[in-house]
């Protein structure tokens, strides 16, 4: 079984020290908001041996978090632990965007991405493919991303209300 989270301790350890993050995550709930019950049940899932337990705590300065909906519509594990994250993502998330169905193409940018700002250092970009990248194309094209997605995600209001319909959904099933 191959070892899984070494993409995951590289978005906690360039998160470190950061001022400002902003990501976009299309299919999974974003690393720095999983819960550890979510973690493992997504490395099972792929058939990967889970990455031991990432230390998240201070890691979150000002944050963006773009979630697309089908990240919330993928069963990871079982719907009470499905139940859990949404609730985890509702109390923990300092800013949550989430980028619904509706949006259709425009939401379509293939990786998960992440914009790493820091004080005095050049900005980061990760990419989903465990890449971090800080030449200025990379990150002009991170930039152009997020603006897109300021302009067809839910605000953080309607993010957290939509949250709590998934909460209930989780909670019937």
């Amino acid at each position: 079984m191959t070892q899984h989270g070494a993409g995951e301790q590289l978005v906690v350890l360039a998160a470190a020290g950061a001022t400002r993050i902003t990501c976009f995550s299309g299919v999974t709930i974003p690393v720095l908001l999983r819960t550890e019950c979510y973690a493992k049940a997504l490395a099972t899932a792929l058939g990967l041996a889970p990455a031991p337990e990432l230390q998240r705590d201070g890691v979150l300065p000002q944050c963006v978090f773009f979630i697309h909906e089908y990240a919330l519509n993928t069963v990871v594990g079982s719907n009470r632990l499905m139940e859990d994250q949404v609730l985890h993502l509702l109390f923990h998330a300092p800013s949550i965007r989430i980028v619904p169905v509706s949006a259709g193409g425009a939401a379509a940018v293939g990786l998960d991405y992440a914009l790493i700002q820091y004080e005095h250092e050049p900005p980061l970009v990760y990419l989903a493919n465990w890449t971090l990248a800080s030449d200025e194309q990379t990150v002009e094209r991170a930039v152009t991303i997020f603006q897109r997605m300021h302009a067809i995600a839910l605000d953080n209001e309607r993010s957290r209300d939509l949250l709590m319909e998934y909460v209930e959904v989780y909670d019937r099933r």
